[in-house]
């Protein structure tokens, strides 16, 4: 991504969301400014699908991005995830960030390879000002460790008893093993936070690839095998059965049991894949319309951490997860 410090732009038509654009045709420019305020949060992952999509769109050859003030206020998650996001586009276009921007991003963001990842640091990682560590793999290598000990965090954080554990690993393992099998790159980033607020503490997971889509997968899969086309939502509600997979053999149990877990824990899951995007929190769940278009498939969650009035344990009969409310024992 080519760096330059060309001034502050100024605003054209502004949305109401975290991003406005200024496409000037003539000169094939698109200018973007961001808020003064970025979070990581539905509100900016759904924005981030509405930057993809006006970039892809536009005629414009090169993206001038910048900020909307000089002293902005954008957390490290969010910072990262925009960062990897501008990075993507300009492989498609040539992407300038406004210098007092870009150091910023420098400052608080760093890339690393996965087999770098070695532990989650609670009292680290509760800085919002310490650097924001986004891991990449190559292949599937270090994904075995990277999952156990995302697993072992929670677990240990939680009440999760040891078969859940086992049946944790297999799904989170199955969500990477997806985005390397649909990325087209073969890269899948991957980078987590702890938050604090309302007096709790939460782990947020991030696993990203800028591949095919999961619409595309299935739409592709059911065209060829039973003569159908699916719509993109009924594409991504097909993708979110039990047992639905596109690949051959076993699979697809992956996103279903982990919606199963975070309902259960009462966090958060979305995926934004094409123009949907599938949102859950506790025990609603919907798949809705993007404000714009993903290019991959993007996997957030949110768990609650140090909740000890429930249980979580597999049930060997029904062969789900389960939650125990430990008030009622």
């Amino acid at each position: 991504m080519r760096i330059n410090k060309y001034g502050y732009i100024k605003k054209g038509k502004i949305e109401e969301n975290m991003f406005s654009y200024n496409d000037n045709v003539k000169d094939k420019k698109l200018f973007v400014t961001i808020s003064e305020e970025i979070k990581y949060n539905f509100n900016f992952l759904n924005a981030i699908t509405g930057l993809m999509k006006t970039v892809e769109n536009s005629n414009c050859e090169q993206v001038y991005v910048s900020a909307s003030v000089k002293y902005t206020n954008f957390n490290k998650m969010g910072m990262a995830y925009l960062y990897n996001t501008l990075s993507f586009l300009a492989k498609k276009k040539t992407v300038f960030v406004e210098s007092n921007l870009s150091k910023l991003i420098h400052e608080r963001v760093t890339h690393s390879d996965g087999e770098k990842f070695k532990k989650i640091d609670l009292h680290e990682d509760i800085n919002e000002k310490s650097v924001q560590q986004c891991y990449c793999f190559e292949g599937d290598r270090s994904i075995n460790k990277t999952v156990q000990i995302l697993v072992d965090f929670i677990a240990n954080k939680n009440l999760v008893l040891e078969n859940a554990k086992e049946f944790l690993v297999t799904t989170i393992g199955e969500v990477f093993s997806n985005a390397f099998i649909h990325s087209d790159e073969n890269k899948v980033f991957f980078m987590y936070d702890i938050e604090f607020h309302n007096e709790a503490f939460f782990l947020v997971i991030n696993i990203t690839d800028y591949g095919k889509t999961i619409i595309g997968n299935v739409q592709e899969f059911h065209n060829k095998v039973y003569g159908k086309k699916l719509s993109d939502k009924e594409s991504v509600t097909w993708a979110m059965g039990n047992g639905h997979t596109t690949r051959s053999g076993s699979g697809g149990y992956g996103l279903p049991t982990l919606v199963d877990y975070v309902s259960k824990a009462d966090g958060e899951l979305l995926i934004f894949s094409g123009t949907c995007m599938y949102a859950l929190k506790g025990t609603n769940k919907s798949v809705l319309e993007a404000k714009g278009n993903f290019i991959g498939t993007s996997a957030s969650m949110k768990i609650p951490l140090f909740d000890t009035s429930k249980a979580i344990m597999y049930d060997e009969k029904t062969k789900q997860l389960i939650s125990v409310d430990l008030d009622e024992i």
